[in-house]
């Protein structure tokens, strides 16, 4: 799976499958309503409306859906008689039966809607009635109703305030890429109702491709549609009138630091740990550390584990510098790379340590973003000989579950630069982001250095 959205709809262009451009003006609207979708009915002797209502329906008193379809296909074919009165149709007369309509679903055109409400986003919509929810495991499509590779809707959400990047991200370019030529579609503003949509549309050989966004309260909601040409505008705006946000806290980003804990007296460089509840817009938080008089005494964005659609995990040896000890505060936040307003943070309160009272730990390999599988070689130095010569290593998953722990030995002299590397086996089902961690810990069990290293772990064979 690719790192966005809308790779599905992506990969297809690029490897030609479209190849033209349709152009959605901004506002436009659905077609008119017309006949809804059913079948033609030809009058026998002894038939009547409640009797016909009953056949189809096993209620003769929905009859009256049978008169108003039958009354909006006269209006657009005259094969078709208006019903002035129901008490009386003839034998031969043509009639329209519109499908049972049940809780939640209607028709507009040749397509008939069902209401889906996804309470994990915290959204309502509509989407097209014979389209299936998509089956699989993958957290990108839990939200996603397909009906063959050309007919396609996908819900989701992430943190920030910028519509544009959400539909870059659905897209996998950049934000500026989006008013280019070099996407072959084009970019436009919608308003529906009282909220504001970005809109991408490309569409070729009868194929069109969506991607939309709008923003509420610090939450990029976002719509990935593939569908036929035909049918594509008036799916979009079907879904846009019909969109409800219902739960605006549902998909709104928590951050929470669980190491240090509150009071903690700080060495430098120290364990800085905790979660998200949503993947960060481009995987990446950033942590400061101010001082009793709120200076900026430490500062570096960082990235988590994580995978889009589920929560994130961090983990990393976070430094400061002061020249006296005392109180200070350690913040986590999600910062908007549009127009830099923080999008979500935690912070705790401790103490701060005037000297360097931790120490280095440096992994050599495996390197950032490296694939590894199971045995990893784990190597690299320490700044001192560790307590007892000893350091533990640990591998967590994208939920932050520890998969394999266990022991390493450091040579090398006491006060000065310590060597060690050895294997580690783990186990997991299936390929994803993971993090090595090698620390060491004091006697209560608490951990004074730390080296983290975030690794793509493939499946165990």
């Amino acid at each position: 799976m690719s790192r966005n959205l809308f790779a599905f709809v992506l990969t297809l262009t690029i490897c030609g499958f479209l190849a033209g451009e349709t152009r959605a003006a901004p506002g436009s609207l659905i077609p008119p309503r017309q006949g809804p979708i059913g079948e033609a009915y030809i009058v026998q002797a002894n038939d009547s409306l409640t009797k016909i209502a009953d056949k189809y329906y096993g209620n003769p008193q929905q009859y009256p859906d049978i008169v108003e379809a039958t009354n909006t296909r006269a209006t657009e074919d005259n094969s078709f008689a208006s019903i002035d009165n129901p008490n009386l149709i003839r034998v031969g007369q043509k009639l329209w039966v519109p499908p049972q309509q049940g809780a939640g679903l209607f028709t507009i055109g040749e397509t008939t809607f069902e209401t889906v409400a996804i309470e994990k986003l915290g959204i309502q919509s509509v989407v097209p009635a014979v389209w299936p929810p998509a089956e699989g495991d993958d957290p990108l499509f839990k939200n996603a109703w397909r009906a063959g590779p050309f007919s396609f809707v996908n819900f989701t959400t992430t943190p920030g305030n910028d519509a544009q990047s959400g539909v870059a991200r659905l897209l996998g370019v950049n934000k500026e890429d989006l008013a280019g030529e070099l996407l072959g579609g084009q970019l436009s503003e919608r308003q529906v109702g009282d909220r504001p949509w970005t809109i991408y549309i490309r569409a070729e050989r009868g194929i069109t491709g969506v991607a939309a966004a709008t923003v509420q309260e610090k939450v990029i909601y976002q719509i990935s549609l593939f569908a036929a040409s035909s049918q594509q505008e008036t799916i979009l705006q079907t879904m846009l009138d019909n969109f409800e946000i219902i739960d605006p806290a549902a998909a709104q980003q928590t951050i929470t630091i669980t190491a240090p804990a509150a009071g903690a007296v700080l060495t430098n460089p120290f364990e800085l740990r905790g979660a998200t509840s949503q993947y960060p817009f481009r995987g990446r938080l950033i942590y400061r550390v101010l001082d009793t008089e709120g200076n900026q005494v430490g500062r570096s964005p960082f990235e988590v584990v994580g995978r889009l659609g589920n929560p994130s995990n961090f983990a990393l040896a976070a430094t400061y510098r002061v020249s006296t000890g005392g109180p200070g505060t350690v913040e986590v936040a999600e910062v908007s790379a549009s127009d830099g307003t923080i999008i979500a943070i935690d912070s705790v309160a401790v103490e701060l340590a005037a000297g360097p009272e931790g120490y280095l730990i440096i992994i050599d390999d495996p390197l950032p973003f490296a694939s590894v599988s199971s045995p990893v070689q784990i190597r690299g130095k320490t700044q001192i000989k560790p307590a007892g010569g000893t350091l533990n290593y640990r591998i967590v998953d994208a939920a932050g579950q520890q998969i394999s722990s266990g022991f390493f030995q450091a040579s090398g002299p006491i006060g000065e630069v310590n060597l060690f590397d050895g294997f580690a086996e783990f186990t997991t089902l299936r390929d994803g982001p993971g993090r090595v961690e090698v620390f060491d810990v004091d006697e209560d069990g608490s951990i004074v250095s730390l080296s983290t290293a975030n690794v793509w772990l493939t499946a165990t064979p």
